[in-house]
């Protein structure tokens, strides 16, 4: 049985599944899970308050401290283990995790999650900092210095392992893909009812990668349809700009929710027609698979998303997604009047999806394959 201390400030809340997932995920594969948590800033929306001005960088600074105190803490007293998986956002606590392991357990496997690779998320993609500036470069120093401490890296599709291995020059046999999975329950659903309108749902955090703006602009196309509903549930970075933008163009097929229970989420997919992706043209739109696609194929239901190398890693055109390019509204606006009028299709994409969801994303699947990942690097460390 394989022992393993999940350590670090790693995020339990219901927006960011990945930690929760992997944990039950190695459980369901009899691996003994031994938790080293310091809860600090679980949610996106707390942890971006650092760049909101020198005091809550200050109040980050003294948490951080105290995280790596109160670690310490609880590592000392942790039982030897064979692998030590830093958690997302791990960042800041894998030299942490790095030091201890050498000092009291120089046998354990150090793994480090780079779910959310630090630089693209906060320079190339949100751009709350200016690339070039000092406080770029040190990030890139920190996450490359991650990357290089770690024996394994896990990411969650191979395109973010390419980006990754070729930016900061890592060997690519270091890193092992983890699918996030899903927070709903599988097969926990319902037919939608064949009443009008026709629901087109958007579930999400509001980021640029999302592209939500491509949505609003396809529904505008629709809008002389009275019988195309959207829906966008949710509330995050661009929540407002967004908003603006619908009253600006007076729309009324857009309706706003706020975030859905995760409890719900699967009644509120299965009960929609049709489901989106995201439609961003940022770079990191093109290698991740967002975690509202793992929902929709926990549930089985039809969805539209932009085609890109990380989507293409599990999902073909016609057969469990429509894809479609990234940054194109026209190109969604007409893929939503196809499924729609097309009631076969979308019964063959949710079956297509399904399938996907119960093999490829089930947490069951993968936890075998960390499982057998650490088992074998643990047996020939480097």
């Amino acid at each position: 049985m394989l022992k393993i201390l999940y350590f670090g400030i790693y995020s339990k809340g219901i927006e960011y599944p990945r930690n929760n997932n992997l944990i039950k995920a190695l459980r369901l594969n009899g691996a003994e899970i031994t938790e080293c948590h310091y809860r600090l800033a679980e949610s996106f929306s707390q942890r971006i308050t650092i760049f909101k001005g020198f005091k809550n960088a200050f109040q980050f600074l003294i948490g951080l401290l105290i995280s790596h105190l109160d670690l310490i803490r609880q590592f000392l007293i942790t039982p030897k283990v064979d692998a030590i998986i830093v958690g997302h956002p791990g960042y800041f606590h894998v030299h942490l995790a790095s030091i201890l392991r050498f000092l009291f357990q120089p046998r354990a496997t150090l793994v480090y999650d780079a779910f959310i690779p630090l630089f693209e998320m906060i320079v190339d993609d949100r751009k709350l900092i200016k690339a070039g500036s000092p406080a770029a470069r040190l990030i890139r120093l920190i996450e490359k210095s991650t990357l290089y401490l770690a024996d394994m890296i896990l990411v969650d599709t191979h395109a973010h392992q390419d980006y990754l291995a070729n930016e900061y020059h890592v060997n690519p046999e270091k890193f092992i893909r983890a699918f996030v999975g899903s927070t709903v329950r599988e097969n926990d659903f319902k037919n939608p009812s064949a009443s009008q309108p026709f629901s087109v749902l958007f579930v999400g955090t509001y980021i640029p990668l999302h592209g939500i703006d491509i949505i609003v602009q396809a529904a505008k196309e629709l809008s002389h349809d009275a019988t195309i509903r959207f829906i966008l549930a949710g509330r995050g970075q661009l929540r407002n700009d967004i908003e603006m933008m619908v009253k600006k163009w007076r729309l009324s097929n857009i309706i706003f929710q706020d975030w859905i229970q995760t409890d719900r989420l699967s009644e509120t997919i299965a009960s929609s027609d049709l489901c989106l992706g995201i439609f961003g043209t940022t770079p990191k739109t093109t290698r991740v698979i967002p975690s509202k696609i793992y929902d929709i194929c926990a549930v089985g239901a039809p969805f539209i998303t932009a085609d890109t190398p990380a989507i293409r890693e599990v999902f073909c055109h016609l057969k469990n997604a429509y894809l479609i390019p990234a940054g194109d509204p026209k190109a969604l606006a007409e893929a939503i009047r196809v499924l729609k009028s097309t009631h076969h299709l979308r019964n063959q994409l949710s079956k297509g999806a399904g399938i996907v969801g119960r093999i490829n994303f089930s947490l069951k699947t993968i936890g075998s394959q960390l499982n057998l990942s650490i088992k074998a690097i643990h047996g020939n460390p480097k």
